[in-house]
């Protein structure tokens, strides 16, 4: 099927929403590196008029004017990713994304701003410390080092990332999850039970034999919780998890960490935000 002609660069953009399946104008601004907002205002309506994206935005309402654009796939788009070879599972998750609600795009948009935090620290020439991320996209491509996390039995974070620290041999890599307001007390409970049972089982060892680039350690998992409170739940829940599993004698490198989504929001992962376990 031949489609209507875009530039590299509208291609790129394509891609970032198959990536984070939502994004506002400033998002695909950052990733892209431009500093023109006009320009890139013109790539993305130039995309919507050729049906390769969509948006939520209503601009006849007043009261919305202020509220940016979020811009995801449609139907060319997915059909011009389907000819680069992305992986079917994921674009038929795409055909679904005009239906979705406003949590699981708020979600999706947590994510790329977590996503850019992480770009932005690697950009200071004088920090050692440099961080590789992958989102849960990434998964299904069959060459990337965490395609093991598609076929998990426990463990589906929403954000994978690896801290390493220049001239420093030893590397942590953190799994991510992000819990929104509406997520139900019994998934956090089912989750931060996955949790600890992967940190029991062989699934990192076995990947490690696969893939030589993850770090000796098994990974550290961040929960970020919607409120303190349930913050606080989380946290005895896990603390609970952990000593049934290995009878109060937690081993030093399983850790589980905790914070809230607020401080995800205004600090970064990176900052001195979380509670361990």
């Amino acid at each position: 099927m031949n489609l209507p002609t875009i530039t590299p660069t509208q291609q790129t953009i394509l891609t970032l929403l198959y990536r984070y399946r939502f994004l506002e104008r400033k998002h695909i601004q950052q990733f892209l590196g431009h500093t023109n907002k006009s320009r890139t205002i013109r790539w993305l309506k130039d995309l919507r008029e050729k049906q390769y994206i969509d948006w939520i935005y209503d601009a006849d309402n007043s009261s919305s004017k202020s509220t940016p654009a979020i811009y995801f796939l449609s139907t060319n788009g997915i059909r011009q990713l389907r000819q680069r070879g992305y992986p079917e599972a994921g674009l038929r998750k795409r055909y679904k994304d005009n239906d979705r609600q406003q949590d699981f795009i708020n979600q999706c948009l947590l994510l790329a701003d977590c996503a850019i935090h992480l770009e932005a620290k690697n950009t200071n020439p004088d920090d050692p410390v440099h961080y590789d991320y992958v989102v849960e996209s990434d998964y299904l491509d069959p060459e990337n080092a965490y395609a093991f996390l598609a076929e998990s039995e426990f463990a589906h974070p929403s954000l994978a990332f690896t801290k390493t620290i220049e001239g420093d041999d030893e590397r942590a890599t953190y799994f991510v999850e992000l819990f929104d307001i509406t997520t139900p007390r019994y998934m956090v409970k089912k989750k931060t039970k996955n949790y600890v049972e992967y940190l029991a089982s062989d699934e990192w060892e076995e990947a490690q034999q696969e893939y030589a680039d993850l770090s000796d350690e098994p990974p550290i998992i961040l929960i970020a919780c919607p409120t303190l409170a349930e913050m606080i739940y989380a946290k005895r829940y896990a603390k609970r998890q952990l000593d049934d599993l290995w009878d109060d004698q937690v081993p030093e490198n399983i850790k589980i960490r905790v914070s809230t989504i607020d401080k995800v929001k205004t600090k970064g992962m990176t900052a001195v935000i979380w509670e361990d376990v």
